[in-house]
């Protein structure tokens, strides 16, 4: 009600104004009459037709300035006639009676549905839904503007116009964009595609065309816009407005390829090598048959490739890597395979032994001649090609990777007694042997190593987990991170992680233990030097020694080893065992004290600290286990009753 009383007093204002103006005409219009008499004696000596069109000129300014005070009077305080808000005709209303009548006009309608249709497809939408509403009284505000802005000349002209020309001031609705979107959304699921290009599909050994289908895009703007406004509208159906986008390849484009797919599974092709041949059938070849999108200006000059250099066009070629899995199966490994370049260490040195081409069959010729051969040749026959194979690791990569010395080597002792332990840590040692690490990576020894396995050749020994040990497949792996661990230290590479045993084990270095496990607890050490690192290894029945080759960074290594704290007796079990006599005591499984230890290293280069490191262990009591016995001794009646045969 604010608003239409502002815009009631601002109509009053306005109302003034022309009155006054309209005062002002009434005087010029009695001035007119002096005027033509004026006229007449000025233009007394003037021919007839002169003083008629000056007469008749105050006559049209006369007529003007009356028309003038009639819209001024029927316009007080009301909107100018001619003026409509949407279908509603609102001139000479007041403020408040064109908005009751807006709200009589187009509230009902917010209260019913609009239907978004495309093909076959309808949604519903309600206004509440979206929050959908409109402002009668800033529409009947704007309706009241017209021919009350601008100079008088500009608000005089704006009125005259309305006489012939009605000025419709358009209904908007408001609402959530939001939620909007998330409708708009719901619809473009079910409407929207992606283009889809023509391809050529292969089915057995037949070729047909997959016709291409233009995407579908929603244009949300005008879709949000019709459907807003159809909410005031006696139209309540909206057509869902939508683009076609193009494709990349059309049916024309894939022509070519569907015929030349169809020569290629016409007939067999037969291999030739000297004096062997192998001949390869159609549903051999149909798995072969692969398909690229190319430039038109570079296909062959065919119908579907002469037009213009932005097209593209579909082109069937045989794969050399599908090629090469069955043909390279049925005529077998041709030439001898490539040898890397390896490192071969001892005593501290290290010798790159050469690497060796290879030689073997030249599978992207084989496919590039084929698919020449079989779209154009009458004769379906190729000649095998071989080729030279580098090997991945040539010599000259090898001498590049700057391993040219021993950077840290150290050793660990175990006992040779238990077999499948003694077999995992060799298995385990053979696969981390050769392993490189590149400058700046890090190391994983879960990684590298991967799961544990039977089929890996991996054995059931024991193994701590869950503070106890107990037999598992890998047992003694350990062995080779406690190893590995204090070789790095020893090297002064950065430890990026390591965690120490759950409980003290006497045989490995004090705090210098390593523990891992397959998908949870991992070693990872980083190679900052500039060069390549490569990791050695050897073994005996008891002991292993891990080394690291490379650029020998220039580290001095400090190490310095606390005493123990945090003592904890480790608690005893006992375990009745009605098999062993009473009073005799065994220990099944040896306890061991908790206890934490620090274990310090500095690494120094030139005399400066590079880094500084503290390995802190925190070890876990493990538990005693005894055996107690509970076997009650044999009487003598029972002895001698025994002995009677």
């Amino acid at each position: 009600m604010t608003g239409r009383m502002d815009n009631e007093a601002a109509a009053e204002v306005d109302g003034r104004t022309l009155l006054e103006e309209g005062r002002r005409a009434r005087q010029e219009r009695a001035e007119s009459r002096t005027l033509g008499a004026r006229v007449n004696r000025i233009f007394a000596d003037r021919p007839a037709w002169m003083r008629g069109a000056a007469i008749g000129a105050v006559v049209v300014a006369t007529i003007a300035v009356a028309l003038v005070l009639i819209e001024v009077a029927v316009s007080w305080g009301r909107v100018h006639p001619g003026v409509r808000v949407g279908e509603v005709r609102v001139g000479a209303m007041t403020t408040t009676k064109a908005a009751a009548r807006l709200e009589e006009t187009f509230e009902p309608r917010l209260a019913d549905p609009v239907a978004l249709t495309f093909e076959d497809e309808v949604w519903q939408i309600d206004a509440a839904g979206i929050d959908a509403t409109f402002d009668g009284e800033a529409l009947v505000a704007e309706a009241m503007e017209f021919g009350r802005t601008g100079s008088l000349g500009d608000r005089i002209a704006a009125r005259v116009s309305l006489w012939v020309t009605p000025v419709v001031v358009p209904v908007t609705v408001e609402a959530d964009r939001e939620a909007v979107s998330a409708f708009l959304a719901e619809v473009a699921d079910v409407v929207e595609r992606e283009p889809r290009d023509a391809t050529v599909v292969i089915e057995g050994t037949e070729a047909r065309l997959e016709a291409a289908v233009l995407g579908i895009a929603i244009r949300e703007d005008d879709v949000r816009d019709r459907l807003l406004e159809a909410f005031v509208s006696t139209d309540r159906d909206v057509e869902c407005e939508v683009d076609f986008t193009p494709v990349g390849v059309t049916d024309t484009d894939a022509k070519q390829a569907l015929e030349d797919a169809q020569r290629m599974l016409a007939g067999p092709v037969t291999v030739t090598d000297e004096s062997k041949s192998w001949e390869f059938a159609p549903v051999d070849i149909a798995p072969w048959i692969a398909f690229r999108t190319i430039p038109a200006s570079s296909a062959v000059a065919t119908e579907a490739a002469s037009a213009d250099n932005e097209r593209s066009v579909l082109q069937a070629y045989i794969s050399a890597e599908e090629a090469s899995a069955t043909v390279l199966a049925t005529v077998g490994e041709a030439g001898t395979p490539a040898v890397d370049a390896r490192f071969q260490v001892g005593g501290g040195s290290v010798t790159i032994v050469p690497s060796r081409d290879g030689v073997g069959i030249d599978v992207e010729s084989l496919a590039t001649e084929m698919t020449r051969v079989l779209t154009t040749e009458e004769t379906r026959t190729v000649q095998l090609r071989t080729r030279r194979i580098e090997p991945e690791l040539t010599t000259e990569k090898a001498e590049k990777m700057g391993i040219k010395e021993r950077i840290a080597t150290y050793t660990t002792t175990y006992l040779s007694t238990n077999k499948p332990r003694v077999s995992n840590i060799h298995t385990l040692t053979d696969a981390l042997e050769g392993t490189l690490v590149a400058p700046g990576a890090t190391f994983s020894f879960n990684e590298t190593i991967g799961p544990r396995t039977a089929a890996k050749g991996y054995q059931e020994a024991p193994a701590i987990i869950g503070g106890r040990l107990v037999p598992s497949l890998g047992g003694g792996i350990c062995q080779v991170a406690t190893t590995i661990f204090n070789t790095v230290f020893e090297s002064g590479l950065p430890v990026v992680e390591r965690r120490n045993h759950s409980f003290y084990i006497s045989s490995y270095p004090k705090g210098r233990d390593a523990t891992v496990s397959w998908g949870g607890v991992d070693f990872k050490f980083k190679n900052d030097t500039d060069h390549w690192i490569y990791i050695a290894t050897a073994y005996t029945n008891s002991s292993v020694t891990i080394s690291l080759y490379g650029t020998d960074p220039g580290y001095t290594v400090r190490g310095a080893t606390g005493e123990f704290t945090d003592v904890r007796p480790f608690p005893t079990r006992e375990i009745k065992d009605d098999t062993m006599a009473t009073g005799t005591r065994v220990v099944e499984d040896a306890g061991v004290n908790g206890r934490r230890i620090a274990v310090k290293r500095t690494v120094l280069k030139g005399g400066t600290v590079v880094r500084e490191d503290t390995f802190t262990s925190a070890y876990a009591p493990k538990e005693q286990v005894v055996r107690i016995g509970t076997k009650a001794a044999a009487s003598s009646e029972s002895t001698a009753t025994a002995a009677v045969p």
